[in-house]
């Protein structure tokens, strides 16, 4: 039986830390983290995710973390991430994430959202999964089938 205190805390947990506790597979933490830092402008956050080499695939360009870092700066907006797991693939330390990625920002009373098709190359290590390649095509958020169920997935904000 559990005590009225321990029914409460888990009761609590499950109320206030939904979208930080969204189910998704252990290789996908360094995707919701990477978004993460750039939502909060957290610098750190995406350098702790990735690795030294990660290169970023983005609309036709290739982008390092030297190019992406001094990109990431507030831009006064609200932004949160909707993700929808595809496919994951593992062997040998290496995993191969296909998703949908959604964003909805709010800046200046006004919303907009923004769509990607994507995918992931993560590799294990001494200290967790991180992100060695993204690849990201920009879609009209009306791609994105109606089947595919969206699901917010954020970190904390660490202040």
């Amino acid at each position: 039986m559990i005590s009225r205190g321990a029914q409460t805390i888990l009761l609590f947990l499950v109320v206030f830390a939904g979208p930080a506790l969204a189910e998704h597979p252990p290789e996908f933490d360094p995707v919701v983290k990477i978004f993460s830092g750039l939502s909060y402008s957290d610098k750190e956050l995406i350098k702790a995710v990735t690795t030294p080499d990660f290169l970023l695939l983005e609309m036709g360009e290739v982008w390092d973390r030297d190019f992406l870092l001094p990109l990431v700066k507030p831009d006064g907006g609200k932004r949160n991430n909707y993700f929808g797991v595809i496919s994951v693939s593992k062997f040998d330390g290496v995993a191969l994430i296909n998703y949908w990625n959604k964003a909805t920002i709010v800046k200046d009373d006004a919303e907009s959202s923004l769509a990607w098709l994507e995918s992931v190359v993560a590799v294990e290590t001494k200290t967790g999964w991180k992100l060695k390649q993204m690849h990201s095509t920009r879609i009209d958020p009306k791609q994105i089938p109606e089947d595919v169920e969206l699901e917010l997935m954020m970190v904390e904000r660490s202040m």
